[in-house]
């Protein structure tokens, strides 16, 4: 699964969260580093994440590994392209996590990763197909590949606003002509799809 948070949006919106678990909510300050807004409204604690530890490595050579706060694993922008392991302390769930972009200093906020899900976390998690958007970028409409059913979707602005939503099926375009020219966010499950229209 691929979550991106991008540059200036609310992270108090769910749109904006990986909701990995019900004790685990990950997200970026929009000047600051990763924590659990489940349980945190910011990032300045330096164990934040809350309810979490991380390691460089993969979950196939677990027992060799030495865990840590976030921050006391690496800097954030040190870890682009990495392999890492991220515990979930409550849940005890351990979850291959790589880290694709980070934007450097303290504005904006955007982040993005890629990560396994394990099984344990919801039998109807594991039917789900990979989702994508495409075109990206698009003028008019945008399509979903990985549906396999009828599903609910909401689109969010830059600013982490709402400013649509709906039901998408299976080979259905969503019309996305009338959006001003810019990066929106298609929320679709748990999934969080960036894109640019054009």
């Amino acid at each position: 699964m691929t979550f991106t948070k991008v540059d200036y949006t609310d992270p108090a919106l769910e749109a904006n969260q990986d909701r990995i678990t019900p004790n685990v909510w990950l997200t970026r300050g929009n000047n600051g580093q990763l924590y659990n807004a489940k349980t945190e409204s910011d990032s300045s604690k330096s164990s934040s994440p809350d309810d979490t530890e991380w390691a460089f490595g993969t979950t196939s050579n677990l027992s060799s590994l030495t865990f840590s706060t976030f921050r006391g694993t690496s800097k954030p922008k040190n870890t682009v392209g990495l392999d890492m392991v991220l515990h979930l302390i409550t849940d005890n769930i351990y979850i291959d996590i790589k880290i694709t972009s980070w934007t450097s200093g303290q504005a904006g906020g955007g982040f993005s990763y890629q990560r396994s899900t394990d099984p344990s976390l919801s039998i109807q998690d594991n039917k789900k197909s990979i989702l994508s958007v495409y075109p990206n970028p698009s003028t008019s409409f945008l399509h979903v590949s990985g549906l396999n059913a009828s599903t609910n979707y909401r689109l969010y602005n830059i600013l982490g606003a709402e400013i649509q939503s709906g039901t998408v099926k299976p080979n259905q375009a969503i019309d996305i002509d009338a959006l001003q020219s810019g990066v929106y966010m298609l929320q679709i499950s748990n999934t969080a799809l960036p894109f640019v229209k054009n």
